[in-house]
């Protein structure tokens, strides 16, 4: 019989997941601090708790897809929380971008209480998450992560396992330090292209048949001509993502300047107001 699933966080990413998850047979207990985004989950069979430890209660395993550390702690660890409603041998696993040394500070509190947690960020972005294509980092026991593998499986198309849940958050963070670098890059690229008179679609289709290509540059890069700026991630999460990086690599003692100048632009951009917005809307900062 398949464990019961609670989903905590139902965001751009959240809801794509427990749409999948539906969608795959599972049961789902569902959170949400904004309750009508439960709404359409209801109609295909997720059933709405009013609070995080409500659907530890009803769950073998809770999943999490939180936009910051704070609210991660806080929906975990305070008295309505995913840890107060946890019962023996219960599994917590987070997939949100959050600091490493939350994700030590949690497991240790679960395990004082004979639960388990495991630290799941992803790679993708919401196509990805509804066709269950991420990428997964997972950190944790590996009992637990054999025994969560199953559901792993149906969100994701590759795992990679690590005996830490912070591993798991390194690894995250540093594939986002890519992601930071590479749009600004491409958005500085983009502008240059335009006001030197050099067609900005036939400097993709070079960049294409290059050692220099990535998916990235060719979807986000048509995204930036076309001037569609729908999120699939928030512009406001990808300077926290910075701060991350930067406040991890402190710690670590390893100097990232080109991430130092990435942060700045992303800080800009959401001054004027695009926050909110998909993080490539950077390149309207550069065109100033």
């Amino acid at each position: 019989m398949r464990e019961r699933v609670g989903f905590v966080g139902l965001g751009l990413m959240g809801f794509a997941m427990a749409e999948r998850l539906l969608g795959a047979g599972y049961r789902l207990s569902v959170y949400n601090r904004t309750s009508e985004k439960i709404t359409p989950l209801e109609r295909t069979g997720a059933v709405r708790c009013a609070t995080p430890s409500s659907v530890a209660s009803r769950s073998d395993i809770v999943l999490s897809m939180l936009s910051t550390s704070e609210v991660l702690e806080d929906l975990s660890l305070s008295d309505g929380g995913i840890l107060a409603g946890c019962r023996e041998s219960s599994i917590h696993v987070d997939f949100s971008t959050v600091s490493p040394a939350l994700t030590q500070r949690l497991q240790e509190r679960y395990v004082a209480k004979n639960c388990h947690f495991v630290h799941c960020p992803v790679l993708g972005s919401v196509p990805q998450a509804r066709d269950g294509k991420l990428l997964l980092f997972a950190g944790g026991k590996a009992e637990i992560l054999q025994r969560i593998s199953p559901l792993l499986a149906t969100l994701g198309e590759e795992i990679w396992m690590f005996d830490r849940p912070e591993l798991a958050s390194h690894t995250k963070l540093l594939c986002n330090s890519f992601i930071a670098g590479m749009i600004t890059t491409l958005a500085q690229a983009l502008v240059y292209s335009g006001r030197a008179g050099v067609n900005p679609e036939i400097l993709l289709e070079i960049l294409s048949h290059s050692a220099l290509n990535a998916p990235m540059y060719q979807t986000k890069g048509k995204s930036i001509i076309d001037g569609n700026f729908s999120p699939r991630f928030f512009l406001e999460h990808m300077l926290k993502d910075s701060h991350l990086i930067l406040d991890s690599a402190e710690e670590l003692q390893v100097p990232m300047p080109g991430i130092v100048a990435a942060r700045g632009i992303y800080e800009k951009a959401e001054q004027q107001g695009f926050g909110r917005a998909d993080y490539s809307s950077v390149v309207k900062i550069l065109k100033q």
